[in-house]
């Protein structure tokens, strides 16, 4: 066989392989990367990396448990939802000026992301700027910031952009990148 019509021959084959086995896919408005019937989120995982390179976060601390702001937001978070948010117990908290994220485990609720506005010398949960659960199939920090974004817009940028979100906790897979399975068994 000539070298031509091979190279030819394993360009085509690669092609149909490649296409039988590699989709995009549309999802709540957004593309996935679709490989063997798994999900991808390369949009969101690009632009968190490309968030990873751009931010500053060199002004912004965890604080301790035992630090002031810890000791008034804490019951705050733990009176919001009883009875099960009583058993809340600290994972991080972040705080920048007049707001503050909190993550906080619970005994029988997922880890959940809390933003909290100090109004009138007394923080507030912001009720609908809470995070908890999966982002499957999506890339977990890119997901949780755009969610926080939309409900918080007052949230400053130093807080959205710097505070770590946990790809294991929240996130489809390894990385937060995926894949996740779309077979029958993976869904509630």
């Amino acid at each position: 066989m000539k070298r031509h019509v091979a190279v030819a021959l394993a360009v085509v084959t690669s092609g149909v392989v490649l296409d039988s086995h590699v989709d995009w896919v549309e999802m709540d408005g957004r593309s996935l990367l679709e490989v063997n019937g798994q999900h991808f989120d390369l949009r969101g995982w690009a632009a968190d990396q490309a968030l990873t390179w751009r931010r500053d976060c060199s002004a912004l601390q965890a604080l301790p448990a035992d630090s002031p702001t810890a000791l008034a937001v804490l019951p705050v978070i733990q009176q919001h939802s009883l009875p099960d948010s009583q058993s809340a117990r600290w994972l991080q908290l972040y705080q920048w000026g007049a707001w503050s994220v909190a993550e906080v485990a619970f005994e029988t609720l997922k880890p959940t992301l809390v933003v909290l506005h100090l109004q009138d010398a007394q923080w507030r949960v912001q009720d609908k700027a809470v995070w908890s659960g999966s982002t499957a199939p999506w890339h977990s920090a890119d997901f949780v910031r755009r969610y926080l974004r939309q409900q918080a817009p007052e949230l400053p940028q130093v807080l959205l952009h710097c505070v770590p979100i946990d790809p294991v906790r929240y996130g489809p897979g390894p990385g937060g990148l995926g894949p996740l399975s779309t077979g029958a068994a993976t869904r509630p």
